[in-house]
């Protein structure tokens, strides 16, 4: 649709560029007549390049449209495809942390079998002020977005 309007925008220009051309040769002694069969010629042209142009300048703004829509929608697509990866790297973290804290729970169980099993007074009172797990130091955050909550 825009080589028909490239053409229809190309042929009349040229069309009339080729009568003025033609009028102006072959009137050149009287300087009235050829500036007004110029500028006549010139308006006519004008008036079917503009219905050109405007057509060319509408084809010009929906392919923009379409252009931005399309960027736009890949824009979309990049947030949604580094969303899903750090989702995926999330998981991983999470599973980490989790192996950790069950390691964690496994040696503080050992430990409370450790402070079962001692019957001096002395060393109970050791292990009951040394075998107080250190609890995190970071708060852990849960967005609302993320966790819908």
């Amino acid at each position: 649709m825009s080589d028909d309007a490239s053409t229809a925008t190309g042929a009349a220009p040229s069309k009339a560029t080729s009568r003025s051309g033609g009028k102006s040769s072959s009137r050149r002694g009287s300087s009235s007549r050829g500036s007004s069969s110029r500028g006549s010629g010139r308006s006519s042209s004008g008036g079917s390049s503009s219905g050109g142009t405007s057509t060319a300048s509408a084809l010009s703004g929906s392919s923009a449209l379409a252009s931005a829509l399309r960027e736009l929608v890949s824009g979309i697509e990049e947030q949604v495809s580094a969303i899903t990866a750090l989702s995926g790297q999330i998981d991983e973290h999470v599973n980490a942390l989790n192996e950790l804290r069950a390691d964690a729970t496994r040696r503080l169980l050992h430990l409370d079998d450790l402070r079962a099993a001692a019957e001096d007074a002395n060393l109970s009172a050791f292990l009951d002020t040394t075998i107080q797990p250190q609890l995190p130091q970071v708060e852990e955050e849960f967005p609302e977005r993320i966790y819908g909550g």
